[in-house]
């Protein structure tokens, strides 16, 4: 089983991680923006709520990884005042005071660490919680990106937020001339015909009109499971030995080993996948939080359909 992982320590640097250093550069002379704004402005989020931009966040929680990952790449990393147990990155973020889990967050720590601004998802997030914190008498801001556009409107709608839109423009124009380079490099051989499996137990695929449906359509893939009824459709054993795909795509949450994937899957070993060895293990964190990494999640995908 391949393994398509970023290497902290190759010799060979991605262009990408070139430009955001770049870009970092850059974004490391701007201050916050202090922009005077209309005290009565507001920003739409995605469950369509007003929230006023007033006055300016200076305690910030954030209730999704790709968000605290997004917090801190626009340089607004000093606002965040709370994360979850699952902001893993950059590793700064794991010293901020944890509010819990992603779907039960502890009200009391929130209301303990005075937030004036919470950021949450859809995906990851309930609305109940949403509906609670915001009946508590919290500013929470919805950010839900279903494609890789609304992953840019999510940077910058958080760069608003905090102030931080020049560097909120900054990322984007990184990230969306990496977007093109990487869909050139992809167009330069043929596409094939792929299966991204989220999970084994049970076999969890990523179906059509989804986040990961457009990364795999950038890298010039064939989604196998783009025409399944649901978003994640459940798949038996017999039905992915009929899809006979030239490549299987895994989590690397789902899957430790090649001997794993063989010993639960010892009637897959006819696959074109399998025989071929374009079994590839992807870094899930990479590939499916919808935030400022996700470039190099595509790079991972482009370089594993070679």
């Amino acid at each position: 089983m391949k393994q398509c992982r970023v290497s902290k320590g190759s010799p060979s640097v991605s262009p990408f991680l070139l430009l955001l250093a770049a870009a970092a550069a850059v974004m490391a002379c701007n201050q916050r923006e202090k922009t005077a704004l209309d005290p009565h402005a507001t920003l739409r989020d995605d469950l369509g709520s007003l929230v006023s931009l007033s006055p300016p966040p200076r305690r910030v929680i954030s209730l999704a990884p790709s968000i605290t990952e997004t917090l801190f790449a626009l340089g607004a990393d000093s606002l965040v005042a709370g994360v979850t147990d699952y902001c893993d990155f950059p590793p700064e973020a794991k010293k901020r005071p944890s509010v819990g889990g992603l779907t039960s967050p502890s009200f009391e720590q929130i209301a303990s660490l005075n937030p004036d601004l919470i950021l949450m998802s859809v995906a990851g997030n309930s609305r109940a919680d949403h509906d609670k914190l915001v009946e508590l008498g919290f500013r929470v801001f919805v950010t839900n990106p279903s494609n890789v556009e609304g992953v840019f409107t999510s940077i910058r709608n958080i760069g608003i937020l905090t102030r931080t839109t020049g560097n909120a423009d900054t990322l984007i124009a990184v990230m969306q001339r990496e977007q093109n380079r990487l869909k050139e490099e992809a167009q330069e051989r043929p596409a094939r015909d792929v299966l991204m499996l989220l999970s084994l137990k049970p076999i969890i695929a990523v179906g059509g009109d989804t986040f990961l449906q457009e990364i795999l359509s950038l890298a010039n893939s064939r989604n196998l499971a783009a025409n399944a009824p649901t978003s994640y459709p459940l798949f038996s054993r017999e039905h992915v030995l009929g899809l006979q795909p030239e490549v299987i795509l895994v989590m690397d949450d789902a899957v430790e080993s090649e001997g794993d994937f063989q010993k639960a899957f010892p009637e897959w070993k006819d696959l074109d996948a399998m025989r071929n060895n374009r079994v590839v293990l992807l870094e899930s964190n990479l590939v499916s939080r919808p935030g400022p990494r996700i470039m190099l999640g595509l790079r991972q995908i482009v370089t594993a359909l070679r």
